[in-house]
């Protein structure tokens, strides 16, 4: 059962990620609104840490590794802005959501995706790390909307 549920994963990976950027934030709804506070702010800055250029098509080439870069420094800023606001206790589904991506950030460099020739085969762990950082980050405005309504 477990490596049919592997194969699965590794194949929607695959198939979600087209190479590393996910088309996905166009589909979801818009973060900014009647909401105030950080999550109007974060919004748009969220959205466009996550979309990718065109160029970015591979799982371990420069230009995704520069786009999750470009991501990671985003949820930084924003864990900043949340511990300036109250931290966990005041935005405990942000916080789970960005804990969540630091950990994939941490895993995509320990897993040396950058450069391998082999990061977006069946198997390579490296998919699965972009796709948590990109879904993961493509959360958040929706966290800090859940958050903010409490």
């Amino acid at each position: 059962m477990r490596h049919r549920t592997t194969a699965i994963v590794g194949l929607l990976a695959a198939l979600a990620l087209a190479g590393c950027s996910a088309s996905t934030a166009d589909s979801k709804p818009s973060a900014t609104g009647t909401t105030a506070g950080l999550a109007a702010e974060w919004g748009p800055k969220l959205k466009q840490a996550t979309a990718a250029d065109p160029a970015v098509n591979a799982v371990g080439d420069q230009a995704c590794a520069e786009h999750l870069t470009d991501i990671a420094i985003a949820v930084t800023e924003l864990e900043g802005d949340i511990a300036d606001e109250g931290g966990k206790a005041a935005y405990p589904e942000t916080s789970a959501q960005i804990d969540k991506n630091n950990a994939a950030v941490q895993a995509y460099t320990d897993h040396e995706c950058l450069g391998d020739e082999n990061a977006g085969i069946q198997g390579s762990p490296c998919p699965d790390d972009v796709q948590t950082i990109l879904s993961t980050a493509e959360a958040l405005p929706l966290a800090l909307q859940a958050d903010e309504a409490q």
